[in-house]
């Protein structure tokens, strides 16, 4: 979707005031202070089918990221772990599949240096940036799609409205709401799709395949229609039904339809490794069987 060409220019200018306070800074809702990030020309997604992000950061600019993604952050960059504003709000964002505790990065080299922050996925994904105020201000994804963000960004809790969609949407109660004023990097599995939806249009998708839906768009989910459908079509007895206006982002490779698939190719018992690996008691037993047939010659040499 994106990737940005480094730009040599100043993306933001570092004021002081006369305490020595940063001066044009953004506070995030939990009081980190720091300059905002211009991420159109200080982003950069790359590679294919597992695509990472590297941000680039002028002194006192923070980036919000979740913990456990970084690859690498260059010198003058730290990384501060915290809950994010006290244990309910680490709770919070464990309950939409993020981890309890972020990870806050922050440049503190000096004026007209800059640092390099990666941060890469868990599993095999495309990278997508959105700016939040471009979706009203509100985006709501599937659990743990979050991979970094404007430390502006707030993450909260979003309870799907009908307890069916709760229990069989294949998406669970709690789905992950990102609002505030900047732009968030989004994680799919598989290639990624957006599909913008018009005023009462409907669609319908397999459950696990959503990634999310901006403001303005309702998550239901409705009954597989045939008894055929529903007993050989593979896609279970529901499918999730988004209704516009507005935007929806699909992944093609939901994390939990793969693994799904690996382990049932996994065959039972044991390591379940196919391929013989010497002194684990894989394969045919070819060599022992050699070993056995040679010390079988010796024995009979040594009667003779």
């Amino acid at each position: 979707f994106f990737s940005a060409s480094w730009s040599s220019s100043s993306s933001s200018s570092l004021t002081k005031g006369e305490g020595g306070e940063i001066t044009n800074a953004a506070t995030s809702a939990d009081g980190v202070v720091g300059l905002p990030i211009d991420f159109d020309v200080s982003s950069k997604i790359e590679g294919n089918e597992s695509q990472i992000v590297t941000i680039e950061l002028e002194p006192n600019q923070v980036l919000r990221a979740e913990s456990g993604a970084m690859m690498y952050m260059t010198e003058g960059v730290t990384m501060e772990t915290t809950t994010g504003g006290g244990m309910s709000a680490g709770f919070k964002r464990m309950m939409t599949g993020q981890n309890a505790f972020i990870s806050d990065y922050r440049y503190d080299g000096e004026p007209g240096t800059k640092g390099l922050v990666a941060l890469g996925t868990d599993f095999p994904s495309k990278i997508i940036r959105l700016d939040v105020k471009d979706y009203g201000g509100k985006i709501v994804c599937q659990k743990g799609a979050l991979l970094c963000a404007s430390h502006t960004i707030n993450i909260e809790m979003e309870f799907a409205k009908k307890m069916t969609a709760g229990f069989f949407g294949g998406e669970g109660f709690v789905l992950q709401s990102l609002t505030g004023d900047g732009d968030v990097f989004v994680k799919a599995g598989g290639t990624l799709i957006r599909r913008d939806l018009g005023d009462g249009e409907i669609l319908r998708i397999s459950s696990g395949c959503l990634v999310g839906f901006s403001n303005g768009v309702e998550y239901d989910i409705q009954m597989m229609p045939g008894i055929k459908n529903v007993m050989f079509g593979g896609e279970g007895l529901f499918v999730t039904t988004l209704t516009g206006p507005g935007t929806v982002w699909l992944q093609g490779q939901p994390p939990s339809r793969m693994i799904s698939e690996i382990a049932s190719r996994v065959p039972g018992g044991g390591l379940g490794l196919a391929l013989p690996i010497p002194g684990m008691g894989g394969g045919s037993g070819g060599e022992g069987e050699g070993d056995g047939e040679g010390g079988e010659g010796e024995s009979e040499g040594t009667s003779s």
